[in-house]
């Protein structure tokens, strides 16, 4: 190894590196357009060879091989078109462990001649490693300490009621807190009394659009009412002082001057207005078609609807859009044209190993915060509709209780409990699958065995099955199909294939890429 004495720097190819990304704010450190000036300026005044333009990279370095830009270049320093780094500070190179000591082993290998930084003195001996090493491990102690330090800050937020989730008719004070937002809050009070009154959420949203209703974003954009928007606010138990986060809730009531919305037994009204609206599921007997409201028109995006029509011999599948508005010439596919691309994607499609399925499992330990939130208000919403279910049976029970009571009377009261303690059974059925899927996020996914069995045989049982076997493996593997007038342009797939087959795609590129790149032929 050359001494730094031995080593004429001017004579070396540097490259510069500039970065800044998200998880940086906390620490201000300069613009990327500031740290090419500041390194410009360093190069002048050492005489330093800059070879091409700056490299600029925007991903984190927390954690290692997620910057492709950083990766190229250690790839050339190791092929010898750079010999040295220029950087403003070495935690613009790494902030994680892995690619600290890989540049240090670089250096003891030759394959970086030299770093040079605008703040940090760098020197090729011992002592020069060993502080560039502690640099970086400054750098990952200072990362970790800030991803803790913000989570505990977003708990601690929490439990003093405060949440970056917007709600409709109210604003966020400079402190945090929800507060009344004026008209929207008096349309959102409304809304819940014509909800009461078990008017339609169609007709609450266009009452509240008339009126003038409209929550802006801080990008200015402003929204109005719709009915699913209604959906999910008339399951928040928010509207009555309960805030919902991921793992946890709290009552606004007991810690500041919250103005709800409703009280908590309209809350519960509400909830039983949902139960009534349920109706039982009669059967009759009826020809199943598959893939029902999988299928989508490219030509219009609507989702075209099974049928069953007789040919000359016997009956055939087929798909109709009936978007009166849709410019496709043939109205409808035979549902064998369908069935043909997903035999044939699931003979060569899937097939997948072990090891890919756990590598997969690895990224989804945990659900998605969104998710769980969701599913907690689920939770808070069935248990609002147990209370008022239980109340009715208490009273009715009382009620059977009475001595004298009239026949009829009794009968209906009896078939009325008996209808309310399965809808009880129900409810509590509900909510112990949701609070099942807080502490066991993994449930949502096929196990070990499910995954290889359908991975490795799906193409022979759908093509073996009944009609509502074929319909059901489908469902397992696909979100949609979209189809023109005369096959199946692409498809959606569901989680975990729709993941591995994306990972499968890129690694198929990139090896074919290569094979390409060293005068292999390109299959069209």
């Amino acid at each position: 190894m050359l001494d730094e004495e031995e080593l004429d720097i001017t004579k070396l190819k540097y490259v510069l590196y500039a970065r800044k990304s998200t998880d940086d704010p906390g620490r201000q450190p300069k613009s990327i357009e500031d740290q090419i000036d500041e390194c410009m300026e360093l190069a002048n005044r050492s005489g330093l060879h800059i070879i091409g333009e700056p490299l600029i990279e925007t991903k984190s370095a927390k954690k290692p091989n997620k910057r492709p830009v950083f990766t190229q270049m250690l790839k050339d320093l190791k092929n010898g078109v750079y010999d040295g780094i220029l950087s403003w500070n070495p935690d613009r190179l790494a902030r994680n462990m892995r690619e600290g000591g890989e540049i240090i082993d670089m250096i003891d290998e030759e394959q970086i001649k030299d770093l040079k930084f605008v703040t940090h003195h760098f020197s090729k001996d011992a002592n020069g490693k060993m502080l560039l090493g502690l640099a970086f491990v400054l750098s990952k102690q200072y990362s970790d300490n800030l991803s803790q330090n913000v989570k505990r800050g977003v708990g601690r937020r929490f439990l003093e009621g405060k949440s970056p989730a917007p709600k409709h008719g109210y604003f966020r004070d400079v402190d945090g807190k929800y507060k009344s937002d004026g008209k929207n809050f008096e349309l959102i009070c409304d809304a819940w009394n014509m909800k009461t009154e078990n008017i339609s959420h169609e007709d609450i949203a266009n009452y509240m659009n008339n009126k003038g209703y409209g929550r802006k974003t801080k990008t200015g954009r402003i929204i109005i009412m719709t009915k699913q928007i209604l959906s999910e606010i008339f399951k928040d138990p928010f509207y009555y002082g309960i805030l919902v986060q991921t793992n946890d809730s709290v009552d606004l009531r007991d810690l500041y001057d919250f103005e709800p919305a409703i009280t908590e037994e309209i809350y519960i009204q509400v909830q039983e207005l949902s139960n009534r609206r349920t109706k039982p599921y009669k059967t009759k007997w009826h020809t199943f078609l598959p893939l029902k409201t999988m299928i989508i028109c490219a030509l219009c995006g609507h989702n075209m609807y099974p049928g069953a029509s007789k040919g000359n011999s016997r009956r055939y599948l087929f798909y109709r859009c009936d978007n009166k508005y849709c410019k496709r010439k043939k109205k409808s596919m035979r549902g064998k044209v369908i069935f043909s691309f997903i035999y044939n994607f699931l003979e060569k499609g899937l097939n997948f190993t072990e090891a890919e399925y756990e590598k997969y499992l690895n990224d989804v330990t945990k659900t998605s915060d969104e998710k769980r939130k969701k599913i907690r208000i689920e939770i808070f919403s069935r248990e609002g509709r147990l209370k008022a279910v239980n109340r009715e049976l208490k009273d009715i029970g009382l009620g059977l209780l009475r001595k004298n009571i009239n026949p009829t009377v009794r009968k209906v009261n009896e078939e009325r409990l008996a209808e309310l303690e399965a809808k009880g059974e129900s409810l509590e059925s509900d909510i112990k699958k949701y609070r099942n899927q807080l502490t066991d996020p993994k449930q949502d996914y096929l196990s070990i065995e499910e995954f290889l069995n359908l991975s490795n045989n799906a193409s022979t049982i759908v093509k073996s099955a009944n009609e509502i076997v074929k319909d059901q493996i489908c469902r397992y593997i696909f979100l949609n199909l979209t189809v023109d007038e005369k096959k199946v342009l692409s498809y959606q797939a569901k989680e975990p294939f729709a993941t591995l087959l994306e990972q499968r795609d890129k690694s198929s590129s990139a090896d074919e890429r290569t094979r390409t790149s060293k005068g292999c032929p390109t299959w069209s």
